[in-house]
């Protein structure tokens, strides 16, 4: 009588296996999709929320407007290009764009993979500016839309006063 182990899988239990794990990603995987998009719906609106709060109180303090604004590159604004992050900087001059005596106080990489966002406010600027002497927005009372196919999209309304509320929308 021989005395050898057997150590592995047979082919038939490897099938098997394999089955059961492709019927159990297939099922969790829509998901994961879900809390992913859930995750970055949270992430962009604290963000948001506390980006403007930074230059509400940064243009207060300093007396100089500051503006955020989309930007591609993180060195210069762009026009409506949120979903790969924005800036917010020191805009002495009042032409909401950065310059060279100018500086960026903060920068936010958003990389949006389930959804997009998009600014719209009353001036159809594409960037948000507040006022050196109050803080408010200068005519950049508006709503950043984040609009989502894995869940319920929302939108920051951004008060006259500098006031942020999230509200949830049927569409974008």
């Amino acid at each position: 009588m021989s005395n050898i182990s057997k150590n592995g899988f047979t082919l038939f239990e490897l099938i098997v296996t394999l089955a059961i794990s492709a019927i159990l990603i297939m099922v969790a995987l829509p998901y994961f999709h879900q809390l992913m998009a859930q995750q970055e719906l949270k992430r962009i609106q604290y963000s948001l929320q506390s980006s403007l709060k930074i230059a509400r109180s940064h243009a207060f303090t300093h007396h100089s407007n500051v503006v955020i604004c989309p930007t591609h590159d993180f060195s210069q604004c762009s026009k409506q290009n949120w979903n790969t992050g924005f800036m917010i900087f020191i805009d002495r001059n009042k032409n909401r764009q950065i310059d060279n005596n100018e500086y960026i106080l903060y920068t936010e990489k958003t990389a949006l993979k389930y959804g997009t966002l998009d600014w719209r406010g009353t001036l159809n600027i594409p960037s948000v500016t507040f006022n050196a002497q109050q803080g408010l927005p200068i005519g950049s009372n508006g709503s950043f839309f984040y609009c989502s196919t894995h869940v319920a999209s929302k939108r920051l309304v951004l008060s006259k006063m500098g006031q942020t509320r999230a509200e949830d929308i049927n569409g974008c």
